[in-house]
């Protein structure tokens, strides 16, 4: 990763603040000294958690006056999960896996303590993650990858973990070249023809719908044994389908590995904030426009299910909110300083 891509990565992306200057109509004033920020982590330009954090910190924006939720660019869940541990983000979202490493110690972050100071706050999305080639290069299943250049994701992102994890897992690890690229240089990689195929967590991936619209694409088919392969190694994975016609080149369902999209939050995270974003994001009268910003948001729900199974409790303004729905909050999700 160059000088140039990290100053990039790690750049605030303000869409939220344009978004709300256009909405109160003005150049911010004394107002501003009253409103709260919250940082809120997604991913790098070209994946779809630059398109789903970007588009709900504004909306969140528009319909809080005197909060202002800054969608902040990182390299996705991984860097979302280190950028917390260094106190740069008060809200992020994070894949399962990379959660319960985080809060534990453990995989990626095998050599740092566990960092109990995560919270969550609900259930996204269950992510479905895929491996793409171009039609005309005859790659069809994952054992089609031997000898190929294959694209992780952008290094520190929960797509390239998972890429590797899958690969690793089937004995495909030592048989590729990884390439770690940013999503939007990933996809244009793949267009051009400079890389075999490209691992991605979540269905439509923004640069893979781009790469469509000038060839036809495959989804890279996996065996059952396999797919037991992964889930042996991996129980927070689940073998789920992308349906038929996500991508318009792939006319039938297509198995995959799948697993949960959380919104987490920082134990210091203002709780009365996170309290009303929730309120917002989940009021069925937002629920319509919300579903615009990213098909994913319209599967927005409590999750705890499987929260309980990683061991991470709940953020106390999600706590609030959650009891308000009338729903009785497990023992194992309660925080420690509830």
């Amino acid at each position: 990763m160059t000088g140039k891509s990290n100053r990039f990565r790690f750049k605030w992306i303000f869409i939220s603040m344009i978004a709300l200057t256009l909405i109160i109509g003005g150049v911010p004033g004394k107002a501003d000294a009253a409103r709260k920020f919250v940082r809120f982590g997604g991913s790098n330009p070209g994946g779809s958690w630059f398109v789903i954090v970007g588009g709900l910190s504004a909306y969140l924006s528009g319909q809080l006056p005197d909060l202002n939720v800054t969608a902040i660019a990182t390299g996705g869940s991984v860097d979302n999960n280190r950028q917390a541990r260094k106190g740069n983000l008060d809200a992020w979202l994070t894949h399962a896996l990379t959660a319960y490493d985080n809060w534990n110690g453990v995989g990626v972050f095998k050599d740092q303590k566990p960092f109990k100071s995560i919270r969550l706050l609900s259930g996204v999305y269950e992510n479905h993650h895929h491996f793409v080639a171009l039609e005309k290069s005859g790659i069809k299943t994952m054992s089609d990858l031997k000898g190929k250049k294959v694209v992780m994701g952008s290094a520190g992102s929960g797509g390239a973990v998972n890429s590797e994890n899958i690969l690793r897992a089937i004995g495909l690890w030592d048989s590729i070249t990884p390439q770690y690229l940013t999503w939007s240089e990933g996809g244009r990689a793949l267009t051009d023809g400079q890389v075999d195929a490209m691992g991605a967590s979540s269905a439509p991936t923004p640069v893979v719908v781009t790469a469509e619209a000038l060839h036809k694409i495959n989804l890279l088919e996996m065996t059952d044994a396999q797919f037991d392969m992964v889930l042996k190694k991996f129980p927070s994975y689940i073998r789920s389908s992308i349906p038929a016609g996500t991508y318009k080149s792939v006319e039938k369902d297509t198995s995959c590995i799948a697993f949960e999209v959380y919104w987490a939050a920082h134990e210091k995270a203002d709780a009365d904030s996170v309290y009303r974003m929730l309120k917002v994001a989940f009021d069925p009268a937002h629920a319509e426009k919300i579903g615009k910003i990213h098909k994913h948001l319209k599967s927005l729900r409590a999750g705890f299910e499987g929260m309980q199974s990683l061991g991470i409790p709940l953020h106390p303004g999600a706590v609030k909110f959650w009891k308000e729905q009338g729903l009785e909050i497990p023992a194992k999700l309660m925080p420690p300083e509830m």
